[in-house]
């Protein structure tokens, strides 16, 4: 049973539909057949469809939604043919324009569900396969005590150790960077499909408003046309904490648009256990092996272990 929150959503886009296909368009538009087309296909349940890629925001506001359903509608319209691509990609069988909007859809709300369920299967593969983000999910909730500690048992490492771990920080300072790498170690999360690939987009073109794209962009993202790395790269870390969101469900909110200092301690402490002067498995303690460094334990205050 959808939350309130969605059924209020899908009211708002219903409602943000009929206020687009209600505007006056412009003299030359009305002339143009192939345009005319479009909209005659791109009805108010069409349109509304888009909204599913709406999370279950409760800060929705019926402008903002309006006036992204708006620059889709004119984007399509700018290039119709893209349009006709666009049905053939979601496997559209109808060919009166009758038809095509009774069959649309049920078509892009498939395209949003596929998306979604492959961006939590991506995830669920990726927190199986890659430690470094094992950690940054596990580490991620129990900050700020871990940094804290992490912090506090630097100062006790040798010189050599502490320069290494310093300069891991600057591999986190950007989050797309980051998630870019993992990426690279694990192609299944790059999408298996054109149409997933335009899902995904979607997700974010409705949901971040920082981003703004022109039409060959929009058209292009909407066919799918982006890579999972392409993606990561022209965007803002909000949109990055939005994606990691869908991936990790369990994620804090706190963390997706903050992510910076979790990734940061996770990468360091990746590479102390790598050289195995921390030992750590999921759901346990990380314990630091001081003899592993060939140096004394420090002083009490400093603790060897901590909870994650």
């Amino acid at each position: 049973m959808p939350s309130p929150t969605r059924v209020a959503n899908r009211w708002l886009a219903h409602c943000a539909a009929e206020q687009v296909l209600t505007a006056p368009l412009p003299r030359r538009a009305r002339r143009d057949k192939a345009a005319a087309q479009v909209r005659r296909e791109m009805t108010a349940e069409v349109l509304a469809a888009f909204g599913e890629a709406v999370v279950d925001d409760p800060n929705l506001r019926l402008a903002s939604l309006a006036r992204r359903m708006k620059q889709l509608w004119e984007a399509f319209q700018t290039v119709p043919a893209k349009w006709d691509e666009f049905k053939k990609m979601l496997g559209v069988k109808a060919t009166s324009w009758f038809g095509v909007a009774r069959e649309l859809p049920g078509k892009i709300k498939s395209m949003f569900r596929d998306a979604a369920k492959y961006l939590g299967q991506a995830g669920k593969i990726m927190a199986d396969k890659i430690p470094l983000l094992r950690l940054y999910l596990d580490v991620g909730v129990k900050l700020p005590g871990v940094g804290d500690w992490l912090k506090q048992a630097l100062t006790h490492m040798p010189e050599p150790v502490q320069k290494a771990v310093r300069a891991l920080g600057t591999k986190a300072n950007s989050m797309a960077k980051w998630v870019d790498e993992l990426v690279k170690k694990n192609p299944v999360v790059k999408p298996a499909s054109t149409m997933v690939s335009a899902g995904l987009f979607a997700y974010i073109w409705f949901n971040v408003v920082e981003m703004s794209w022109d039409v060959p962009e929009i058209i292009r993202g909407f066919l799918g046309g982006y890579s999972f790395v392409e993606l990561l790269h022209s965007l803002p870390e909000s949109a990055i904490g939005f994606l990691l969101g869908l991936m990790f469900p369990g994620i804090p909110g706190g963390l997706l648009w903050n992510a910076i200092l979790p990734i940061t301690i996770a990468i360091r402490l990746g590479w102390l256990i790598h050289k195995h002067y921390i030992e750590y498995s999921p759901g346990r303690e990380l314990v630091i092996h001081w003899d592993r460094l060939g140096i004394a334990p420090p002083p009490t205050a400093v603790p060897a272990k901590v909870s994650i």
